[in-house]
């Protein structure tokens, strides 16, 4: 189950080398992240097959738990997340963020 956002803490690129994150409280005031891992290749944890995202997850911060869903239901969060931002500073991330999930993935052209 998808968690109801509450609050939104912050947006940013993970330094794990460019994975993006949300961090959100939801209404049961647990910590949830959504999350756009980095695309990796399969062969190496540390090698990247190109500029590019996997499928979004919710990571659940309480009980370590991932539960993934759709580019649809990142679109619906995001929109849901939009007015809920507080800083200045997330505003950048969030812009990436949502044109990554727009393009269900791909790494927008004019930022690569």
């Amino acid at each position: 189950m998808i968690p109801a956002i509450g609050l939104v803490l912050s947006v940013e690129m993970i330094r794990d080398g460019g994975s993006l994150a949300a961090t959100f409280q939801g209404t049961d005031n647990c910590e949830y992240w959504l999350f756009l891992p980095l695309r990796r290749n399969k062969t190496g944890p540390d090698a990247l097959l190109g500029p590019g995202y996997e499928e979004p997850l919710i990571l659940d911060r309480l009980i370590p738990r991932e539960i993934p869903i759709t580019w649809q239901q990142a679109e619906i969060l995001l929109s849901q997340m939009k007015p809920l931002l507080e800083h200045e500073r997330d505003l950048k991330w969030f812009a990436f963020m949502s044109e990554v999930v727009r393009l269900r993935g791909a790494y927008p052209r004019d930022k690569a």
